[in-house]
């Protein structure tokens, strides 16, 4: 799990002065914080399917805010190279046959009103799959 390593990530930066990673690094820590002092937190919620959804929402909201400061014609030089680190910490996202498969190993019926199920089943194999692959691969199926 990411959180427990992140520490030594963190120490292993600064003795590196490597600023942009440790700024990545302190970010997913207070990430990680946040949610494990949110209301109704349990730790079993905390699991690596979590981190991982937690990291993907911070890559995404970082890819919105690059492609804004570009848009405004602002140097995003810094920002590209802290999101190129973030996504170190990201599994490789999972093919859409590998994903077609899964569905088809589940015994759930492909279709959309069972999209919830089937999303669960996939990412309980494979963490880094998201809504939007699972669900072309259920649209490939049907």
């Amino acid at each position: 799990m990411i959180h427990t390593e992140i520490n030594k990530h963190i120490a292993g930066a600064m003795k590196g002065h490597d600023a942009d990673r440790l700024y990545v690094l302190k970010m997913m820590k207070a990430k990680f914080l946040e949610f494990q002092t949110s209301k109704g937190f349990k730790e079993e919620d905390f699991n690596d399917a979590k981190e991982i959804s937690i990291i993907q929402k911070m890559e995404k909201s970082w890819k919105e805010e690059a492609e804004l400061f570009e848009q405004a014609g602002r140097d995003v030089a810094q920002l590209k190279a802290r999101l190129a680190l973030l996504q170190e910490y990201l599994p490789k996202e999972p093919e859409l046959d590998d994903i077609v498969a899964m569905i088809k190993a589940s015994g759930i019926e492909p279709q959309m009103k069972n999209m919830r199920a089937i999303l669960a089943h996939v990412q309980a194999q494979c963490p880094a799959a998201t809504g939007k692959l699972v669900s072309q691969a259920l649209k490939q199926l049907q």
